[in-house]
């Protein structure tokens, strides 16, 4: 379930998982954001740390957070002095002994004429309360016509096992990644062409955290729920 303790954040709970949703703030008194850090915890494992954030560019003040059912929505609406917006929206779909499954739908759109932005997912190492970002490479674990899947888990020194993450993407998200970064790098990087003032651009990645490397018959289960999944439309 999804509890909300304060506006732009959020944590979620189910059999021993936590994913914990907040704003992440540039400066150390909170005035400006950064991106949207996300933290997984699982008993017995150390905990796992992703990003989302539009690389170069301060996001508005969080604008908005709600629960609606087993999502939950953060929005950065754009305004005149931060004219790119961001929208998160988390769906739970599985939580068992072994892995937490959901699905994001991540939406930026902008007041300005003429922008190029592109939107960046990175995944932390080190402690997880204190993430360096950009260090882990996120490695093609598979890759079929209309799915692929990405793993990264860090090394967590004399700490033990720690949490894995994996991203899968659809065909229709695929076409947005940038084709300048090799398949096996440190981000994932979407977009960066031109945006419209008024068209909203939109991915809808699906996020695994497990216990370990996910086996293959698990991994062909999700890719065929995400696949069964209608283009979300978010907010």
């Amino acid at each position: 379930m999804w509890l909300c303790p304060e506006p732009g954040m959020a944590e979620f709970r189910a059999n021993g998982w936590k994913l914990a949703v907040t704003a992440e703030a540039a400066n150390a008194d909170g005035s400006r954001n950064s991106a949207i850090r996300m933290m997984v915890c699982r008993d017995g494992l150390v905990g796992a740390s992703a990003q989302i954030c539009l690389p170069g560019i301060e996001l508005p003040a969080v604008s908005d957070s709600f629960i609606r059912g087993d999502a939950f929505h953060l929005s950065f609406a754009e305004r005149p002095e931060h004219p790119i917006g961001l929208e998160l929206v988390l769906l739970g779909i599985e939580a068992d002994e072994d892995q937490l499954v959901f699905e994001s739908v991540i939406s930026i759109n902008t007041l300005l004429l003429d922008s190029w932005p592109q939107l960046e997912l990175r995944i932390g190492t080190g402690h997880p309360g204190q993430p360096r970002w950009g260090e882990v490479p996120l490695i093609v674990l598979d890759e079929s016509d209309s799915v692929r899947w990405w793993y990264a888990q860090p090394r967590q020194s004399g700490l033990g096992a720690s949490v894995a993450t994996h991203l899968a993407c659809e065909a229709r998200d695929l076409g947005s990644l940038d084709p300048s970064l090799p398949l096996d790098s440190r981000r994932l990087r979407f977009f960066g062409d031109f945006l419209e003032k008024g068209v909203i651009r939109r991915i809808s990645p699906w996020w695994v955290w497990s216990n370990g490397i996910l086996p293959r018959a698990t991994g062909d289960r999700v890719a065929a729920q995400l696949e069964a999944r209608p283009l979300p439309l978010g907010g």
